[in-house]
């Protein structure tokens, strides 16, 4: 029950963040975390998880080509951790 009540908030906190959500960054993100996130589990089915909210895209110097693969390598790092606790 305190699962099913942390992501209503986590919704309604989602929903709240504006335009960054439609970024090509935070499509990468989303991407990125749902393959990722198969990778570490081992699954080859579409999983049944929440996508994380988008992170604020980080300033580097060797920042990738596009916004969306920038968000899609973070989003997969992330992605692989979190899947191998599933």
């Amino acid at each position: 029950m305190k699962k099913v009540g942390f992501l209503v908030l986590l919704t309604i906190f989602g929903l709240g963040i504006g335009s960054a959500a439609g970024s090509e960054f935070c499509d990468g993100f989303k991407r990125g975390y749902l393959v990722g996130f198969q990778r570490g589990a081992e699954i080859s089915y579409k999983p049944a998880v929440t996508t994380p909210v988008c992170p604020v895209q980080p300033a580097t110097l060797n920042r990738p080509k596009s916004d969306y693969e920038h968000g899609y390598i973070i989003g997969f790092e992330r992605g692989v951790q979190e899947g191998k606790d599933y």
